[in-house]
């Protein structure tokens, strides 16, 4: 599975049900997604980062939570998903995508019981990157992840080659996602002007999970569509359709 949660997010959400309620539905996709992750999947299992500080907010403060929507199409530890997931995906095999946050959501939930807000960054704003990652000041908001993440690699490489080559795989993919996600909380929290307290990370394989899941789902077309790379040809009119 491609999910991940912050250091205590899972404990605070489950004590908090009204966070559910009234959001936006990439929001309910991914708190859905903490009932279905425990059960086995071909993909792995969720992921603690300590990026944030493993503190829970008091009751009654104000919270913000960042979701980010990866277009990686491998798993948690840099490996290759099933290949039945990239043909169900129909969105291209490991060499596609990358570490780009194309989904950028804040939700802001009041500490008074007020009502749940969702703010959608659009994934090509030009920003300030804070700590310049990769050695890039300024650059489209998605792109904090990847270039922290690459930088991050490069250095565990470069600085020792012998050891680099025969370190876990698996820890140093995880420190460099680690590298990547701080630097996408750090930009979003700078160009918001906002704390983040907690984030969900999801990336294509998750969500594909997740709608599996949730399957059938009901959308109603205003007219056909024919889409020839994905195959999501419909005909006008409500019907359901699957995670494929």
């Amino acid at each position: 599975m491609g999910e991940l949660q912050s250091d205590q997010s899972q404990r605070w959400v489950l004590s908090k049900g009204r966070l559910i309620v009234g959001t936006a539905s990439a929001f309910v996709m991914a708190i859905t997604g903490f009932g279905w992750a425990g059960y086995n999947t071909t993909v792995g299992q969720i992921i603690t980062s300590h990026v944030l500080p493993g503190v829970l907010t008091p009751a009654g403060q104000d919270q913000n939570i960042l979701l980010m929507g990866l277009d990686s199409r491998l798993d948690q530890n840099g490996q290759p998903l099933p290949q039945e997931m990239y043909d169900a995906l129909h969105a291209g095999d490991e060499t596609s995508g990358g570490y780009n946050a194309n989904v950028l959501i804040v939700v802001h939930i009041p500490g008074n019981g007020g009502p749940i807000n969702a703010v959608s960054i659009p994934r090509d704003d030009y920003v300030n990157l804070p700590g310049c990652p990769g050695s890039v000041c300024k650059g489209k908001v998605k792109q904090a992840y990847g270039f922290a993440y690459q930088q991050a690699l490069d250095a565990q490489a470069n600085g020792n080659s012998d050891a680099a080559g025969a370190k876990d795989l698996t820890a140093r993919e995880q420190a460099a996602r680690e590298a990547g996600r701080k630097a996408e909380i750090d930009t979003v929290s700078d160009f918001l002007g906002v704390q983040i307290d907690h984030f969900i990370e999801v990336t294509l394989a998750a969500f594909f999970q997740i709608a599996k899941t949730v399957q059938p789902i009901t959308v109603c077309l205003n007219h056909d569509t024919i889409d020839e790379f994905s195959g999501a040809n419909f005909h006008e009119g409500v019907q359901q359709i699957d995670a494929s």
